[in-house]
């Protein structure tokens, strides 16, 4: 257990690093950021320079010594300051050390994976053992044994061996912690909903509530306020006095874990595939069911024309008129509520777009495998199922129709604001969790439905 010590350092690139170590223990908790899942680093917090503020008391300067006005004092003054400021200079230098040496082994059992892709993690401290995963670039473990050139670490879920070389460790991984670290903000508990303000000012602007337990990414800090980021675009201020910071590596991959993620990315494509020719097949099938119904029509329009010439025209005009009044529904029910395709489900839908999470965030992109947006997320699985929505938050907020948040049912969409107007999509899955693409750090992920204050949910099917 390392004590809880807040430090200033100077990291990469202008990067400052404020540290308050509870302990280095690596408590599992995966994100949807890709293969290579972060890793909680409790107690560790990090601020940019240009938001910094010491969180540790620097050590008074002595009191000057007076100068005495009789002509006849001893000297003793005088000759008692040079130790008085020998004494200051001393502690002065006593609290660097401390500091340097705190940081130093707060790093010290702390190791971040100074390569340009991946260095294998082994069964034995010997380059012929048996791989057993891989610790990615930035990537951090824990330090448990050193022997040849070799050190034990944990990381993950994976146990073993790498060359020590090929680590960043104590002042090295003390440099790179603000380069590869990502510092979150977590709402303290018994704060039921916090503000989010546009500025650092309580008589600021709400962007957005969020609730406790969920993270949200620290991209500043001034004296009172962190600046955080809730989805691509939303960012705000929240108070200081309401929130914990915690930083994050990247931990190891396992073989099997790497090979799962391979299989599931694998899957998705096919589930992406497969409901592309199901939804084909579909609209032929209702195409040729469409042609064989014309046909039939016609054929028994063209009999009864033949029977009786003034009744076919009054009724060609009356089913010109029908037609007409049928074709403006069908256009407003595509563009509002299509019709559901056979076998479809909230469910369905819901099961589906899980598929997806992990895949990464693209800003205007709409692949559920290779990157979308949180609207391009939500357009493209329900076009999987014979639906059609706009490329906008917004413009989707109209299609369906309402419901309330407390009779919300999986396929349903949610919608979030950014500030007065919506500007982030996800889909309801059931058990008060929605599925969505939040960010580019984190891609599409599963969060709490109301990881932010929900504005308004609307029905696409039932």
């Amino acid at each position: 257990m390392i004590k809880t010590r807040w430090v200033r350092n100077a990291a990469v690139f202008g990067t400052a690093v404020t540290l308050s170590l509870a302990c280095v223990g690596f408590a599992k908790e995966s994100t949807a950021a890709g293969f290579c899942q972060e890793t909680d680093m409790a107690g560790l917090s990090l601020s940019l320079d240009k938001y910094y503020t010491e969180n540790y008391s620097a050590p008074k300067e002595a009191a000057p010594v007076s100068s005495s006005a009789d002509a006849t004092a001893s000297p003793a003054p005088e000759a008692s300051a040079a130790p008085a400021e020998e004494k200051e200079e001393t502690k002065k230098k006593t609290e660097e050390t401390r500091k340097e040496e705190t940081v130093a082994k707060q790093f010290r059992d702390l190791g971040i994976a100074d390569v340009s892709d991946y260095v294998n993690i082994r069964s034995k401290p010997t380059t012929e053992s048996k791989i057993r995963g891989k610790l990615y670039r930035g990537s951090a473990a824990k330090i448990i044994g050193e022997k040849d050139g070799w050190v034990k670490i944990e990381s993950g879920s994976v146990r073993g061996f790498i060359r020590k070389d090929l680590l960043a460790i104590g002042e090295k991984a003390q440099k790179l912690a603000g380069k590869f670290g990502t510092a979150y903000a977590i709402v303290k508990p018994g704060t039921i909903t916090l503000n989010v303000r546009s500025k650092k000012s309580t008589k600021s602007t709400i962007v957005t509530q969020i609730p406790e337990d969920e993270r949200y990414e620290v991209i500043g800090e001034s004296d009172n306020w962190y600046k955080v980021t809730i989805d691509e675009g939303t960012r705000g201020y929240v108070a200081k006095e309401f929130i914990k910071t915690r930083v994050r590596f990247k931990k190891a991959v396992s073989i099997a874990e790497e090979k799962a993620e391979q299989r599931r990315k694998a899957a998705a494509e096919k589930a992406e595939q497969e409901r592309l020719a199901a939804l084909a097949a579909e609209r032929a099938a209702a195409a040729q069911s469409s042609s064989s119904s014309s046909s039939s029509s016609s054929n028994s329009s063209s009999s009864s024309s033949s029977s009786n010439h003034s009744s076919s025209n009054n009724s060609s005009s009356s089913s010109s008129s029908n037609h007409s009044s049928s074709s403006s529904n069908s256009s407003s029910s595509s563009n509002k509520t299509p019709a559901v395709p056979s076998g479809t489900s909230g469910s369905a839908i819901a099961n589906y777009a899980c598929k997806f999470v992990g895949r990464p965030y693209v800003w205007g992109g709409t692949s559920l495998t290779n990157g979308a947006d949180c609207s391009g997320f939500t357009m493209s699985v329900y076009a999987q199922f014979g639906y059609s929505l706009p490329h906008s938050s917004a413009a989707q907020a109209g299609y369906g129709r309402s419901v309330s948040l407390s009779s919300l049912q999986p396929g349903d969409l949610l919608f979030y604001k950014n500030g007065g107007r919506i500007g982030h999509v996800a889909i309801y899955i059931g058990g008060g969790r929605v599925v969505h693409a939040s960010n580019a750090r984190d891609g599409i992920k599963i969060s709490s439905y109301n990881y932010r204050q929900p504005a308004c949910a609307r029905r696409i099917v039932g």
